[in-house]
């Protein structure tokens, strides 16, 4: 993605509706500073992944992903802000209620099992082609782990490596704060570090590998850390369409409470037990990605 925009830049359409749209939009939300330079020095891109599993009839489930990417360059900086959806829905088994001679049967509703929603937004300025500072905010509500929702602003430097013409590395390490509300634990606030590093790789002329991870904790607690390792590889099409897998894995060591049921052996509820919530996360996704 970042090479693309690059190249975008030194080659900038000659559509002069687009131009139009682009210089009343930096005009409006752009710094007085960064409003001034010329259309040819800035680019946008956005990329769109989507995929949806639905099935109906002795199995109920209901899978959507979304992922959206847009990034605005220029010659020094780029903006980039992102937000993504995971949902997945399921029906339990179906029983018979009331006697054997006379009975009804109930068809459980369908009840999301995961559902995660986040959104990135981060502004990075070249001081040099090695070295950049940042800055970002992170929005996220996961309920399967236990979070409601999770505001974390944090910025710092970082490098950008010199690397094979088809390979981007990039490596940054800031400083933040995280405000959170878990579902069971109450409010999660702490001053935190984070790292994190970018690397993609053109493997062919239709093929790309992106890979990235940020590992954040807290500076009062050392043993409140997370990481969040996502991996893909996207098949093109043509210019404007590409197949994609993805894996995305989430640790946290030290993960939400939960409250669940204490049954006996013969399944009569006894009571509640607070227990913690598994530490890894892991999701598999193919999307159709949609290139503008």
């Amino acid at each position: 993605m970042i090479s693309k925009l690059a190249q975008r830049i030194n080659n900038p359409a000659g559509n002069s509706t687009v131009a139009l749209a682009i210089f009343l939009t930096s005009s409006i939300y752009a710094p007085p500073a960064l409003a001034q330079e010329s259309l040819a020095e800035r680019v946008w891109s956005n990329s769109t992944e989507l995929g949806w599993v639905f099935t109906y009839g002795n199995a109920t489930t209901n899978s959507f992903n979304l992922r959206n990417v847009f990034e605005y360059a220029w010659v020094d900086a780029d903006l980039n802000l992102e937000f993504g959806i995971l949902r997945a829905d399921s029906g339990d088994d179906r029983f018979a209620l009331s006697t054997e001679e006379a009975f009804e049967i109930i068809e459980p509703p369908v009840e999301p099992d995961t559902d995660r929603v986040y959104a990135k937004a981060r502004y990075l300025r070249n001081v040099s082609d090695r070295f950049f500072w940042y800055g970002r905010v992170d929005v996220e509500r996961d309920q399967p782990a236990g979070i409601t929702f999770r505001l974390a602003p944090a910025g710092g430097a970082g490098n950008n490596w010199e690397t094979p013409e088809n390979i981007e590395l990039r490596t940054g390490y800031g400083v933040g704060y995280s405000a959170g509300e878990m579902t069971f634990d109450g409010s999660n606030n702490y001053f935190g570090y984070q790292l994190f590093y970018e690397f993609d790789m053109k493997v062919n002329d239709n093929t790309d590998f992106d890979s990235s991870m940020t590992f954040d904790g807290s500076i009062m607690s050392m043993s409140n850390y997370r990481f969040h390792w996502a991996n893909g590889i996207g098949v093109a099409i043509n210019d404007r369409i590409a197949l994609k897998a993805s894996l995305r894995l989430v640790y946290r060591n030290d993960p939400a409470l939960e409250e669940i049921d204490l049954e006996s052996p013969s399944g009569a509820v006894l009571g509640n037990v607070i227990v913690s919530k598994k530490k890894l996360d892991a999701g598999f996704t193919t999307s159709l990605v949609i290139n503008f």
